[in-house]
């Protein structure tokens, strides 16, 4: 078999493909992630340069898409010889969205001329003709079903999907093939959303044999690329690395993956694949949350017990990377089982409500400190609670840290005071406490040597005139409320507060004629539009209970705010003008309950 050459040159995909040859995407790189906007400029490249020069030269199809050269990039790859008689195996290291496309393409038309056959002879032996650039003939034992018929074999979710796209939907079973089918996500496929694309793409503008054929020969013949092969001592992910910039680039968890794999990966081996599926997969899988996502996950886990919160992005890898410069496989697969162990406990943190934890108080605790809305916090809650998990912390002490906790970003949220220190406070903050006699105790001193502690007198001044009504962080909002609407009532008799998810501003916060009369001279204060925002104005109410209310007048409010919440009965109860001043002195009441709410431990 005639070999496509080791020596840097321009190559057809008609070169490329033309042999029994396997084009395997490594599995340092990333899976299938062109899109529409790239799928739409190949087409319109070669509407635009290769059709046209093609009808002038108006003779013979084949010659003709020769000479309409198309530069179509590089192709950086490294033959693997891996014994297997009949057949050449190339890494490839550069273009794998480039070569995945035109074999998606080549094989999408072998299909739909393979579809009009019973009508058209020559579609018939278009489609045979196509065959031996799509798939490989059978090698070493193998059937046309298996995967060693495919001529470009990725990993990562790819495999499979091209599987399907070239053989059909009901392909031959093999055991790696059946572990493929489990983990497809056909929803979340590049390659599936490619052949969505395509299924209309080719019914709108190329639905005939002959437009087809003329397809698949551009691909084939026009499209040029500049074959560039590799020695066999070059690093192929070294390699890999240093080119990525040029194109989409890989993620902060696809970079890590890369590195945490690579002294996992055996010549020969699947295992590595059955770790990826177990740990990686399956973690990214489990993170259940729509405010979090696996990256964060990865930056949240790696910042704990570190000076400060690792950066977004690459800088995640790049951290990482630094700090593990020699990575043995024992210590990547430690880091992976960490990886796995964290994810069920960041989900706990990041999405409390749905992932509750087993321990009423500390998932109590847990969705009172996301409603604050500080991330920030994060790898010290991730370390806290699996140091819980593990036994290293009994339940009282991870309740007293996180009540803790919770009144620091309570209050300088409150206060609206910087938050800049919470990333070089928190991921080391349990190296600091838990191993004193009181950690709570321990993490409120952290917090005064950081020069972070509110005291009340600030607290209460916040809660009085600042506005807590903010129209992007209404979790926290509600969350105040209900926990000052919780304290005021007597006999512990609650109401439902999932039924008065709405706040109320008694003082609208737009005024109609009636409330500048009512309200007279003070309509025109400074002071007003920040007033209807603070404590002392707010209520919760059922969104039915809030649309009747409206703007109403303040004695028709009062005759119709309901008695399940005890913050509307608090302004029922209330005979006064309602201003400014009537809205300060509430506040100020109110304030002293949200002062033992939130109170720092003695």
């Amino acid at each position: 078999m005639s070999e496509i050459g080791k020596n840097v040159a321009n190559r057809t995909f008609e070169e490329l493909l033309r042999n029994n040859v396997q084009f395997i995407i490594p599995f340092f790189q990333r899976g299938y992630v062109w899109q529409q906007k790239e799928w739409k400029q190949l087409f319109d490249d070669i509407n635009a340069h290769v059709v046209p020069e093609i009808e002038d030269l108006g003779g013979d199809l084949e010659k003709d898409a020769l000479n309409a050269d198309h530069f179509f990039g590089p192709i950086v790859a490294r033959e693997e010889g891996d014994g297997t008689p009949g057949m050449q195996k190339f890494l490839v290291i550069d273009g794998q969205q480039r070569i995945t496309t035109v074999y998606l393409l080549l094989a999408a038309i072998k299909t739909k001329l393979s579809e009009m056959a019973h009508e058209s002879q020559k579609a018939a032996e278009h489609s045979n003709f196509l065959s031996k650039y799509v798939v490989n003939d059978p090698v070493n034992n193998a059937g046309a079903g298996e995967y060693d018929a495919l001529k470009v074999l990725s990993s990562k979710g790819d495999r499979y999907p091209t599987y399907r796209l070239v053989f059909g939907e009901n392909p031959q079973i093999s055991d790696q093939v059946s572990a493929d089918m489990q983990r497809f996500d056909q929803a979340n496929n590049g390659i599936e959303d490619f052949k969505k694309y395509l299924g209309k793409k080719l019914a709108r503008d190329f639905s005939d044999a002959s437009s087809l054929w003329m397809l698949a020969q551009i691909l084939l013949k026009s499209l040029k690329i500049v074959w560039i092969p590799l020695g066999e001592k070059d690093d192929p992910q070294a390699i890999f690395e240093s080119l990525n910039d040029r194109g989409v680039q890989l993620t902060a968890p696809e970079l890590l993956c890369n590195y945490l794999f690579k002294p996992l990966i055996k010549p020969n081996s699947m295992q590595h694949e059955q770790m990826h599926n177990k740990y990686w997969l399956d973690a990214i899988a489990e993170i259940d949350s729509p405010s979090g996502d696996f990256e964060d996950y990865l930056r949240t886990n790696l910042s704990v017990d570190e000076k400060k919160t690792i950066g977004k992005g690459r800088r995640i890898y790049v951290h990482f990377k630094n700090k593990h410069k020699s990575l043995s496989a024992e210590k990547a697969k430690d880091h992976l089982e960490k990886i796995k162990s964290g994810v069920r406990i960041y989900n706990k943190i990041v999405n409390p409500m749905k992932t509750r934890n087993e321990h009423p108080n500390i998932s109590d605790q847990l969705m009172k400190i996301k409603s604050t809305g500080m991330g920030a916090c994060n790898p010290f809650l991730l370390s806290l609670l699996q140091a819980h998990a593990d036994g290293r912390a009994n339940d009282a002490a991870v309740v007293a840290l996180l009540k803790e906790t919770l009144v620091v970003l309570v209050r300088r949220k409150v206060c609206e005071l910087p938050t800049t220190k919470y990333d070089s406070m928190f991921p080391s903050m349990l190296m600091h406490v838990d191993c004193e006699l009181n950690p709570g105790k321990a993490l409120r001193e952290k917090i005064r040597n950081e020069g972070y502690f509110v005291p009340d007198q600030e607290f209460e001044y916040g809660l009085i005139n600042k506005a807590l009504y903010r129209p992007r962080e209404l979790p926290f909002t509600r969350m105040v409320l209900q926990e000052i609407d919780r304290s005021m009532h007597d006999h512990g008799q609650l109401p439902d507060f999932s039924t008065l998810g709405t706040i109320e501003h008694v003082l609208p916060q737009t005024l109609d004629e009636h409330w500048k009369k009512y309200l007279g001279d003070e309509c025109q204060d400074d002071e007003l539009s920040l007033y209807k925002n603070t404590l002392g104005n707010l209520c919760l109410l059922s969104q039915a209970g809030n649309s009747h209310a409206g703007q109403d007048p303040f004695k028709s409010k009062k005759k119709d705010y309901p008695d399940v919440s005890a913050l509307t009965r608090d302004v029922k109860n209330r005979d006064v003008h309602w201003g400014i001043g009537a809205i300060k002195g509430r506040g100020k009441d109110l304030a002293k309950r949200a002062l033992k709410i939130w109170a720092w431990s003695d």
